[in-house]
């Protein structure tokens, strides 16, 4: 089966879960995300909305696999206490990028980006990937809410026997946890090839000086502190993507080689040369999604 003929992509990504999919089952997902992105692409200055969702959904894939590969490190590490942490933000970061590419989730001017909820992510991605798959879906939501109630568990009630205790028959492990991440970033890939292919169709514009919804992939608010910031790298990073298009393209092309590596670089420790034996950023980065 080749998943590229349903979702208009000029290319076969490396999919591992979604080719146990029925290619029936995923035709018709395609077929109707297709349509909805074509109206999506008639909206005056949607390609920009689509450009920050598709490089923030990115990002989030980056993040979980920073999460994923630090909680099989902190494990073998017997630093166990950040395991259920890494692996619920895993998870619940992999959801996010998921969600940015469901054209009926309005951009809100970026608000979407902060108003939705633990528990509607939940609820969505469970409803999602129910048209894709049933018992992937049902698995989903159980791992999610085991996740949840483990992180809680550590986070306010402290018990006494930690990971060793009851939590033990509610705990997610890593492979469970890597293994539906995969999915749902294999799904997310698939509906933004369907985004690629839909906003391909129209013609290359030049871009103005600014953009408010281009500004959401490195403006960040600390609300907390009543501050701003600007990542310097993300800035350059998108300059470096708008240069070339301006139109959104898939999760996989916008993941370029630079962007990754950059990433990965950035939790590099200072002293890596010297302890052999510290946390590798580089070591299996691909470990839910093929980045180039």
């Amino acid at each position: 089966m080749e998943i590229c003929k349903h979702t208009g992509a000029d290319y076969e990504y490396d999919y591992h879960q979604l080719y146990g999919v029925p290619e029936n089952v995923l035709e018709q997902f395609c077929k109707s995300l297709r349509s909805r992105f074509r109206i999506q692409s008639a909206i005056p200055e949607s390609r920009e909305e689509w450009i920050a969702r598709s490089d923030i959904a990115v990002k989030y894939l980056l993040a979980t696999s920073v999460m994923l590969t630090s909680a099989e490190y902190v494990s073998e590490h017997n630093v166990r206490m950040a395991e259920p942490y890494l692996l619920y933000y895993g998870l619940f970061n992999t959801s996010r990028a998921l969600f940015l590419m469901i054209p009926e989730h309005p951009w809100k001017d970026g608000q979407i980006l902060k108003e939705v909820t633990h528990t509607k992510i939940q609820n969505v991605i469970t409803d999602l990937l129910r048209r894709v798959s049933q018992p992937v879906s049902e698995q989903y939501l159980k791992i999610s809410r085991r996740a949840l109630a483990t992180r809680e568990a550590l986070s306010y009630s402290f018990p006494a026997q930690g990971l060793k205790g009851a939590l033990s028959s509610i705990a997610v492990d890593l492979q469970e946890t890597v293994d539906i991440c995969q999915f749902i970033a294999e799904v997310a890939q698939a509906s933004s090839e369907c985004l690629e292919a839909e906003f391909s169709k129209l013609p290359e514009i030049d871009w103005s000086d600014h953009s408010e919804a281009l500004s959401k992939f490195y403006f960040y608010e600390l609300r907390t502190l009543d501050e701003q910031l600007i990542d310097d790298e993300d800035y350059y990073r998108l300059g470096q993507f708008i240069r070339h298009s301006s139109k959104p393209w898939s999760l996989h092309k916008t993941g370029r080689e630079g962007l990754v590596e950059d990433f990965f670089g950035a939790w590099f420790s200072e002293t890596q040369e010297q302890n052999p034996d510290a946390y590798n950023p580089d070591d299996n980065w691909r470990i839910i999604f093929d980045f180039q």
